[in-house]
């Protein structure tokens, strides 16, 4: 198992969500009705790309990494140590073989990237939350949540 690719973002998401957006698909629309289902699992998977929910936090360091094969899964965040808040775990299509990341006030696509490119249009994705826990007053500075994303090809 080897990483094919990865980047750490510091990212803003307003309105508790971002995107992973298929290459091809200029015309992304998340949804509007959000299901108990999505709220519970934190994601929503439409037919191309992958909505994200975080748990009301403005600010999140995000990982992507694209692995060749299953990764190993840590049960904790590798910089603080501490255990992920939850996971979870979807079948993605990006029929393009390609992503990007976005947000609902982040233009579509970002100019100059980042651009992610996969090795099938159909991949596993696992998500793990590091999300803050107790009140949050986003007029103060916190800790973000860290949201990491595996993704690879299933065999």
């Amino acid at each position: 198992m080897a990483i094919r690719g990865w980047a750490k973002f510091a990212w803003q998401a307003d309105y508790g969500q971002f995107y992973l957006i298929d290459g091809d698909d200029p015309a992304f629309q998340a949804p509007t009705e959000i299901t108990a289902e999505m709220e519970r699992r934190s994601l929503a998977v439409p037919a191309a790309g992958l909505v994200i929910y975080t748990h009301d936090c403005l600010q999140q360091h995000i990982r992507i990494a694209i692995h060749d094969s299953e990764p190993d899964h840590a049960p904790v965040e590798a910089m603080s140590g501490k255990p992920w808040t939850r996971v979870e775990t979807a079948q993605a299509c990006f029929p393009s073989r390609r992503f990007t990341i976005s947000s609902p006030s982040a233009p579509h696509p970002l100019p100059g990237g980042p651009v992610f490119f996969l090795d099938a249009a159909t991949v596993t994705a696992r998500i793990s939350w590091m999300e803050f826990q107790g009140s949050r007053d986003d007029s103060v500075p916190v800790e973000p949540d860290v949201i990491e994303i595996a993704l690879w090809a299933p065999r």
